[in-house]
Parts: C-alpha cells; sequence; structure tokens
C-alpha cells in the first residue's frame, strides 16, 4: 500500500465532496496523489472501497458499505444562469413579497429571494 493511497483513502473519510469527486471524476480526482492503476481501480469500486475503509478501520465493529449510484450528482458541467433570467427571477420573487397574503408566503418569497440574491 502506497503512501499515496494512504493519504487518498485517510481524505476520502472525511472530505465528501472528494469521495463524490473519486466518483464522478476519478482521474481529476486522484491526479495529485502517486496511485498503482490497481489503487486507482479501488477508488472506482464502491464495494473495494468500503473493503479498503474496513481493512485501515481500528473500529471492526462498524461496517461500511458503499454501493450503488449517486444519480443526484450531475456529471454535467454546472452552467449559470443568464443574467437576465435571474434579473427576471428576482423581479418576480419582489412581486411575491408585495403580494403575499400572510407571514408564510411572504418569508417563502423572501427565502427564495436571498438564494438567488446569495
Amino acid at each position: 500500500m502506497s503512501h499515496g493511497f494512504k493519504d487518498a483513502i485517510a481524505r476520502v473519510q472525511h472530505d465528501y465532496a472528494f469521495y463524490i469527486r473519486c466518483q464522478s471524476d476519478p482521474e481529476t480526482a486522484l491526479a495529485s496523489y502517486s496511485l498503482t492503476p490497481e489503487e486507482q481501480a479501488t477508488f472506482r469500486d464502491p464495494q473495494r472501497l468500503a473493503d479498503a475503509l474496513q481493512q485501515g478501520s481500528s473500529m471492526r465493529s462498524i461496517k461500511v458499505t458503499i454501493s450503488g449510484t449517486h444519480d443526484w450528482i450531475n456529471r454535467a458541467e454546472a452552467q449559470a444562469p443568464k443574467e437576465e433570467v435571474v434579473t427576471e427571477l428576482i423581479a418576480h420573487e419582489i412581486e411575491s413579497i408585495r403580494q403575499a397574503g400572510n407571514d408564510d408566503e411572504r418569508r417563502e418569497s423572501t427565502l427564495r429571494l436571498v438564494r438567488l440574491v446569495g
């Protein structure tokens, strides 16, 4: 087991975003680690990764199984909405706040506005 493999295994245990990148784009995620092809394959295969995590764990009574696909991962690069669309959405939410019939409607519109503005 290489030093790079140990480092990457340690990171996958505490950096969930790194784990997701290992599943969605392993070449990029693992580029900074010096890994053998066999070690790289471990990060691509959920069962092999679970086995590697279990072998390195001092808590033998807990078993972590990582399986399935993460269909909520959008592998396509996210595109930012066009400025005109955002401006239109902001105007819509401001109008929704003005026309809100009660506190709940006003709060929901305000939350959507805050998310849009960032």
